[in-house]
């Protein structure tokens, strides 16, 4: 590339680092994906719920006890979770003791009532009654405890013993092991996939969003006819290089920056968690074998490059057909699908990135920045088969495409007026 190609590429860089948006935004994106991916856990705590009253009537008169010492969870306020109250209502008054209960949720004196009938242990069915039923995690909080009472009852009336009972139904705990070359190591695959995976996420958002910013830069110079003076002075393809590696690097600081802030997570995030009141072992296990290695972000950087490289260039030369924004949509549309195909197939690859359609499928340059980037992270700290070929495979492509969209970027940005066509490119293609 020649000097002029080198002043593009940093006319790019400065006029879009030194804005104020890309300030805010890159100082606005991690906290927003902070929110995307921890806003459960933090929406929980800032909108802890005071204590919840329910009235229970245990009609079998042997579940209550056990039923209200099993949920004594308490909340952050040190206020307990859940106060149950039992109420002893023959059953010939049960349903006028309904319906008072009933104008007692209501009026929000009480959050619900439950019936436990005679016949728990054999139909198994408890009435659950409240004003708002969408709290499904406190739904399925009863629904454990109960069930696991009522199968105590159970196999207790078989002859077991409350402490056989206790022992046969201990869960097995599963100790994820990696294989490598250089022994075994421990390994969450649930922390290997949410890693994976809010790379990969990261990734496709930077390639669509900037790649787009380098269409709209080449609609705009070539609306206001600035195009023409600059390739009286710079040759086409390294005017359209110059777009694409300037831009590309104000996408690689903002990637860096969020890289650093993901690396700062993955050390610190089980002591933030528990700050915010996550004390779910499974939880904080996840959290805590979370490893963001040098080998996995070096390749993240690499295929974002390439991968972003690969699109705009497509994105440029559809900046150069096109005379509006409005216009350059019915182009991106299929190269947005493309995109988002290899996002899925990556959801695919995360669970099985060993197996030949994984290989073959990542070294397809369309899908390639995702695809081998997951089948990557998930094997880390193995490299897994066709990994550099993949990256070898990527770089050819990618100067293929370049080589044949310039032809079309050449033309097309000193064409005015001329509805564009898939028809009218490729005449474009076979000029000299």
């Amino acid at each position: 590339m020649s000097g002029k190609a080198f002043a593009v590429v940093k006319r790019e860089f400065l006029t879009r680092i030194r804005t104020k948006g890309f300030i805010i935004g890159t100082l606005i994106m991690p906290l927003i994906f902070v929110f995307l991916f921890g806003g459960i856990f933090i929406f929980a705590k800032w909108f802890q719920p005071s204590t919840k009253r329910y009235y229970v009537i245990d009609q079998s008169g042997m579940i209550f006890d056990e039923f209200a010492n099993s949920l004594s969870d308490t909340l952050s306020s040190g206020e307990p979770k859940y106060v149950f109250t039992q109420k002893f209502v023959p059953e010939d008054q049960e349903e006028a003791a309904i319906e008072e209960y009933g104008k007692l949720v209501m009026s929000k004196e009480i959050d619900g009532y439950m019936v436990i009938p005679n016949d728990l242990i054999n139909k198994r069915r408890v009435t659950y009654s409240a004003r708002n039923v969408s709290n499904i995690e406190e739904q399925e909080d009863i629904k454990d405890v109960l069930s696991r009472i009522v199968t105590n009852i159970r196999l207790q009336n078989k002859g077991f013993s409350p402490e056989e009972v206790h022992n046969e139904f201990r869960r097995v705990s599963l100790v994820s092991r990696q294989v490598t070359d250089e022994g075994e190591i421990s390994k969450h695959g649930g922390a290997s996939f949410a890693l994976t995976y809010l790379l990969s996420y990261i990734m496709l958002l930077m390639m669509m969003i900037y790649g787009s910013m380098v269409m709209r830069s080449v609609i705009e110079e070539k609306s206001q006819r600035i195009t023409e003076t600059i390739v009286s002075t710079i040759k086409p393809i390294e005017l359209m290089m110059g777009k694409i590696i300037g831009i590309s690097s104000v996408g690689l600081v903002q990637l860096v920056f969020m890289a650093g802030i993901i690396f700062f997570i993955t050390t610190n995030g089980e002591s933030m968690f528990i700050r915010f009141g996550v004390t779910i072992p499974d939880v904080l296990d996840l959290i805590r074998q979370l490893n963001f290695s040098v080998s996995m972000f070096v390749f993240f950087i690499v295929f974002f490059l390439l991968g972003f490289i690969f699109y705009s260039s497509m994105f440029a030369a559809i900046g150069a057909m096109v005379n509006t924004e409005d216009e350059g949509q019915q182009f991106v549309g299929p190269m947005m699908i493309l995109i988002m195909v290899g996002y899925f197939i990556m959801f695919a690859v995360i669970q099985n990135p060993d197996t030949r359609t994984a290989y073959w499928v990542s070294l397809i340059p369309f899908f390639t920045p995702l695809v081998s980037f997951a089948r990557i992270a998930v094997s880390d700290p193995i490299i897994p088969s066709g990994a550099y070929l993949s990256v070898v495979t990527q770089v050819v492509s990618t100067i293929l495409l370049i080589m044949f969209v310039s032809k079309i970027y050449r033309v097309g940005i000193l064409m005015y007026g001329k509805k564009p066509s898939i028809k009218e490119a490729i005449k474009w293609i076979r000029y000299s």
